[in-house]
């Protein structure tokens, strides 16, 4: 049995250095916004930012993700520079440009409506209809990047994250500084073309095939991808939906001011501690579609990566429970500080989505779709509920727990989809892995409960201590075989 976790260590890795200093530069774009913007400013950025990723997750039919699968699968069948995957290269280039026009269209039809929503007047049109060309240059990037990731070319990925994000927190640090709120749409436009200009730089040397293909030929060919990547679209759809029903909730009957509270919170527990996710995703993805139909080495790469998740995740979220009471003064202001309500139960989420998240990619790798939409649906769902009546009776706090019961229901669900239907297993030393990640869960809570605020921070350090004791040593181990 081959074990996967010096290659994923490595690529995690190479990943969480790109992560990091990306977050580096946000965390300096995200002080310029509280500064410049303030909470409603922020709160702002969210629900524009939430409405741009629902028309894009309607008009793009997923080809991004889709295409990820496709051509990692091909490469392995044929080569990584076979004449077929350099003509599904082409195509879904071709789609890419449909899909972004397809988006412009949809933000033009809607300006208004949009505009009404976002600002609470309708005058902003034109605003809406400028910024529909961010559609354009979004897909195109992306689709750029889905084909890094499906070559498995990590470096060139590496670099334009960094690249990219360094010189996204330019344009958004000045456009703050010169225009104020008003900028934050010529921000969003002029990221979006950065994006597209480094995504063509990067791409340069994929062989995309130059032979000839029709419309009729494109249409067709690249049907199989978009009705794959359609399901895909549906659940980032819906899970757009959800996070604007809770934004919309919020602003519709509290303030910008606490929406923008709420995107503080997700940033940290998405954009923050996410990062690992962020690193293991443009690596495990791809690699696990190289052995769809090898059991034992696909249940071992899955294993392997939940362990590393917990090994990574667990210290990070205890470390930020200690410093997040002074870090958010300085990346924010004291405005921010509510934002440590959500945090309080929230970022036991993060330690619980280490379990969930790598089982969640099996049935879209074995090509399940209607199981992998009802997971990620299910999740959502769980989610828009429990945050809804969490704010309601108990404020920010509920937010924060919210999350936790999505991501306890959707790995439930998750875990008993996969042992179902691919008699998939964790092994022994897995579990005992989790179990630990469990149980420090269940004691953060305990903590929460009854220690003062004073002896939460003592109590917490000495657990966050021991656990990167505790994983420094698993991951030596792990790292030796």
């Amino acid at each position: 049995m081959s074990s996967f976790h010096k290659i994923i260590f490595k690529n995690t890795g190479l990943f969480a250095v790109s992560q990091v200093i990306g977050i580096g530069s946000r965390l300096v774009c995200n002080k310029a916004a509280a500064v410049f913007l303030g909470s409603a400013g922020i709160g702002l950025i969210g629900l524009i930012d939430n409405v741009l990723r629902l028309i894009h997750g309607v008009t793009n039919f997923g080809i991004a993700s889709s295409s990820v699968r496709e051509i990692a699968l091909l490469d392995q069948k044929e080569g990584d520079s076979s004449a077929e995957s350099g003509r599904l290269i082409r195509i879904i280039y071709k789609w890419a440009l449909v899909t972004g026009i397809l988006g412009v269209f949809v933000l033009v039809v809607f300006s208004k409506y949009i505009s009404s929503v976002v600002f609470k007047t309708d005058s902003k049109y034109l605003w809406m209809i400028a910024l529909s060309s961010y559609f354009v240059f979004s897909s195109i990037s992306s689709i750029r990047i889905a084909v890094l990731q499906a070559k498995k070319k990590v470096k060139m990925i590496v670099l334009y994250n960094i690249i990219s994000t360094f010189v996204s927190s330019i344009i958004a640090i000045l456009g703050y500084y010169i225009y104020g709120i008003n900028g934050i749409i010529p921000v969003i436009i002029l990221t979006a073309v950065a994006n597209f200009l480094l995504s063509i730089y990067f791409t340069r040397s994929i062989e995309v095939s130059k032979t000839k293909i029709t419309s009729n030929q494109i249409f067709k060919e690249g049907l199989p991808i978009a009705k794959l990547g359609l399901l895909l679209s549906i659940s980032t759809i819906f899970g757009q939906v959800c996070f604007y029903i809770i934004r919309w909730f919020l602003l519709e009957y509290y303030s910008y001011e606490i929406l923008g509270v709420y995107q503080v919170g997700n940033t940290f527990l998405v954009s923050y501690v996410g990062l690992v996710f962020a690193a293991m995703a443009n690596d495990f993805y791809p690699r696990l579609c190289n052995f769809e139909d090898d059991k034992e080495q696909f249940d071992n790469l899955v294993n392997d990566q939940t362990e590393l998740a917990l090994l990574l995740v667990v210290p990070a979220v205890l470390v930020l429970y200690v410093i997040a009471p002074y870090l958010i003064p300085i990346l924010y202001s004291e405005e921010f500080l509510d934002v440590l309500l959500i945090l309080k139960v929230g970022l036991v989420s993060v330690i619980l989505k280490a379990i969930v998240w790598p089982i969640g990619f099996i049935p879209l790798i074995k090509g399940n779709k209607q199981l992998y939409l009802k997971q990620n649906v299910l999740g959502d769902a769980v989610n828009v509920v429990f945050s809804l009546g969490g704010f309601y009776y108990f404020g920010l706090l509920g937010l924060g727990i919210a999350m936790v019961f999505m991501f306890t229901v959707s790995g439930v669900y998750n875990y008993l989809t996969v042992v179902r239907y691919y008699n998939f297993k964790y092994r022994r030393n897995t579990l005992y892995i989790m179990l630990t990640s469990i149980i420090i869960c269940l004691l953060v809570l305990v903590i929460l409960l009854f220690f003062s605020s004073k002896d939460f921070n003592v109590v917490l350090s000495v657990i966050a201590l021991l656990s990167i004791m505790y994983s420094v040593v698993k991951l030596r181990d792990r790292l030796k075989k």
